[in-house]
């Protein structure tokens, strides 16, 4: 598969989304919006044993608890300090909390009825690896939902940046393309990829910025400049983004939305 940057180093990405736990549920209005959405489907299928992969604050499992009242919920999440933070807040939520990755799932084969993934695969370094996986832990039968991000993902951001300078400041997502790709070396029975430009309006560019360091999902790319970004810096991005600006709306922030819905 190409992928065109280094993904960022896992570690960091938990260290991340660990540290924003609890300002999380502030800031985190694109992911309930988009949970709504991967949820829609919910509808027609039965919910015995569920795994909540990339569970975060446990939004996703609070919901399938509301349609499914006896749905045992396995959350599975990479930054320890987040599943902490979940757990003493929703304890009633989840069966049982796991620290751990989604390309490598500690649980044994045919364990799953219904696993749900909420933008969290595009923090991870190959999609094949958690298709593959998915396919592995999902009973006979079994679905799976996921949402994940692509590469056209707050481009104006970046449109802006690169007017600025060479170094990387936004996150990198993989392609539409290299998503599907990576799904149809998987055997499941049944497959279904959707994309979809979602657009979010923002008043300033610090409205962003807070945003993306409330949830944990500030810059973690490769290629970016350690130092202290100047004065003169931040006024010709502020500048560059207004560009951007639409009358009586604010700034539009695009988010690449990738839908996939899976039966082993």
């Amino acid at each position: 598969m190409n992928i065109p940057q280094p993904l960022p180093d896992k570690l960091k990405v938990a260290r991340s989304f660990g540290d924003a736990a609890a300002t999380y549920d502030r800031y985190a209005h694109l992911q309930r919006d988009i949970a709504e959405k991967l949820l829609l489907e919910l509808n027609s299928v039965g919910a015995g044993q569920v795994l909540d992969l990339g569970s975060g604050t446990g939004h996703c499992a609070e919901e399938i608890l509301s349609r499914f009242p006896s749905a045992e919920i396995a959350s599975l999440d990479i930054a320890e300090d987040m599943l902490v933070y979940a757990k003493n807040e929703k304890a009633h939520v989840g069966k049982a909390w796991v620290c751990g990755d989604a390309e490598e799932l500690p649980f044994r084969n045919d364990s799953f009825d219904l696993i749900v993934s909420n933008l969290t695969m595009q923090w991870c370094h190959n999609p094949e690896h958690i298709f593959f996986e998915l396919l592995r832990v999902l009973k006979p039968g079994g679905k799976a939902l996921l949402s994940t991000l692509a590469e056209n993902t707050l481009f104006e951001l970046k449109e802006s940046w690169a007017r600025v300078d060479d170094f990387v400041h936004v996150n990198y997502f993989l392609s539409v393309d290299a998503i599907g790709s990576a799904l149809s070396k998987q055997t499941f029975a049944h497959k279904q990829l959707s994309n979809s430009q979602e657009t979010y309006y923002y008043e300033s560019l610090q409205a962003l910025s807070d945003e993306l360091k409330g949830i944990g999902a500030s810059n973690l790319n490769t290629g970016q400049d350690n130092g202290l970004t100047g004065k003169s810096k931040v006024r010709k991005l502020k500048s560059e983004f207004e560009q951007h600006r639409e009358t009586g709306k604010g700034i539009p922030v695009t988010y690449d939305l990738v839908l996939i819905s899976l039966v082993k």
